[in-house]
Formats: C-alpha cells, structure tokens, sequence
C-alpha cells in the first residue's frame, strides 16, 4: 500500500508537537486512529520513527531523514492542490495574516492596489496576535504574515522589512503630558493605561519594561480592540500605545516617544518558497516594488 497525502499530515502534526493526543485535536481525529495511521506510515517504511516514551516522543534518526522529505512533499503537493483549483476559474488564493495595528493602518491601501493590479488573486484575511500567526504559517494555514517587531525572525523564516515604525505613547491634546517632546516610562507611574490584552506582544513588551523600571501604572482596561483604545484615549480616560501612524488621523490626541521602546519593524514573514506559490511571489513582488527603499530580506 503506498504512502498517502494525509499520512504524510498527520506525520508532520505529530512531529510539531511531539504528542498524538494535541496532534490528534489538531487534525480533529482520535487519538487512537492517529497512533494506527502512523503505524502503518512505519510499516509501510519498514523501521521505528518514533520512540516513544511513557510521557513523550522523540524522532528516531530515520525519523528525521522522513520528515524532511515529508515537509518538502508537503510543500508541493499543497502547491499542486493551488495549482489544480486555480486552473478552471484562473484565480489564485492568497491567505495574509495580520497583527491588528498593521491590520488598521498598512495593509487596507495595500490590500486595494494588490487586488486592482491582479483580480485573478483572491486574498482571505486573518488578524491575530503574532504568537498566533507564526503558529498559523507552521501548519501552512496562511501563506505570509504582516507583523511588527523589535527583532527579525530567523531560519526557517524569510522576512522583508516593509518600513520602521514606533511605538508611541498616546494622549489626548488636553493631558498635561500633551506637551513634551518625549516622556520617560517612570512619567507613567500613576496614569490610568488602555492595553491591549496579555496575549499581544505589544502587551507583554510593554510589562517586561515597566518591571524593568520597576513601576506598576494602574491598568484601567484590556482589550483586543484598536478602536476601543483609541475611544479610551479621546474620552481622556486613560493613555495608551499605538503605532506612530494613527497619529495622522488623530487630530485631538498627541503621539510622544518614549525614551525606552526601541523603533520597531513592519515587516512580512513567510516560511515557504514563493517559487512553488506564483500567489505568493507575485504578491512579495508587488510589496517589493511599493517600498524599494529597504534591503535587510532574512
């Protein structure tokens, strides 16, 4: 019996998590009928390619020969599947995955003149946080990600630095910290913050500075919402953090830096090669032509 496509799946599901149980929710299988698909997948290779232990697996050498081909033929075969959908209407999917600022801000005009240059090109939208959006482009659930960060990803990952961008502490016109050029996070002690929730990168970035600063400003509201901090915000609620670029818009609230947040990178990150996705190469073609201006490509 050959091997077949969702053997070689259900391998790569549980080699991410080195569990059948979590594999098994993932593929939405029992874990039983996952354990029997992979032993067939050894029987059919003839060797072990998992020890397992009482608590845990772990690849054996062959395993990890296995697996390397088997992400590779996993690549293509989901390329072929883009390729085999695309032939009789002549359109391509392309799955974006956004981090909610860049989701307000960057992508909206960059989302039109894509689609306006290549019609053929449908794209399907995901805003996550960016732990989630990593995780998405692992399983291959979308094709690229827009997210923004201090540090560049590395192998396995590509990026390409779309701009720089601050992240600015925001008030409104009329708060007393309206005025400075610049405010030091210990300024903040004892004003009222609008966060994002703890599941943003932002969020936890912004802890691991106030403990370093060794402050707690007391958190008035967590949210997943950019709306709804900049409601917080307008009303004089609360101060809070947003990327410098809602500055253009905000005509009543003031953006000041802040002496202990670095610049930060928009930038987007994929894990596969654009050469066997024409959606995906066209589209990083297209950014690259938009913002020639920055080189760094990881």
């Amino acid at each position: 019996m050959s091997i077949t496509p969702e053997q070689i799946r259900y391998f790569i599901a549980a080699c991410r998590y080195q569990n059948f149980t979590k594999a098994a929710e993932e593929l939405h299988l029992t874990q039983p009928g996952l354990s029997k698909a992979i032993r067939e997948l050894e029987s059919h290779c003839g060797t072990a390619l998992w020890e397992r232990h009482h608590n845990s697996l772990a690849l054996t050498p062959a395993g990890r020969v296995f697996l390397e081909q088997a992400e590779k033929f996993q690549q293509q075969y989901e390329a072929l599947e883009e390729t085999a959908r695309s032939l009789g209407s002549g359109e391509t999917l392309l799955r974006i995955g956004l981090v909610p600022m860049c989701g307000n801000t960057l992508f909206p005009g960059l989302h039109r003149a894509f689609l306006d240059t290549f019609p053929k090109v449908r794209i399907q939208t995901t805003e996550a946080t960016g732990p989630v959006l990593y995780s998405l482009l692992d399983r291959h659930e979308i094709d690229i990600a827009l997210c923004v960060t201090n540090h560049l990803p590395e192998k396995p990952y590509s990026c390409y630095v779309v701009k720089d961008s601050r992240l600015m502490l925001f008030v409104h016109k009329d708060h007393p910290l309206a005025g400075r050029t610049a405010v030091d996070l210990m300024d903040l002690a004892q004003e009222p913050l609008v966060l994002f929730k703890d599941t943003f990168g932002q969020t936890r970035y912004l802890r691991r500075l106030f403990a370093a600063c060794q402050i707690h400003p007391p958190i008035l509201h967590q949210t997943s919402q950019v709306f709804t901090i900049l409601e917080y915000i307008r009303h004089q609620a609360a101060v809070g953090f947003l990327s410098e670029e809602f500055a253009r818009d905000e005509k009543n609230l003031v953006a000041i830096p802040v002496k202990q947040i670095a610049i930060g990178h928009v930038n987007f990150v994929w894990n596969r090669n654009p050469e066997q996705f024409p959606a995906l190469k066209r589209f990083l073609e297209f950014v690259k032509d938009r913002w020639p201006r920055q080189k760094q490509q990881v």
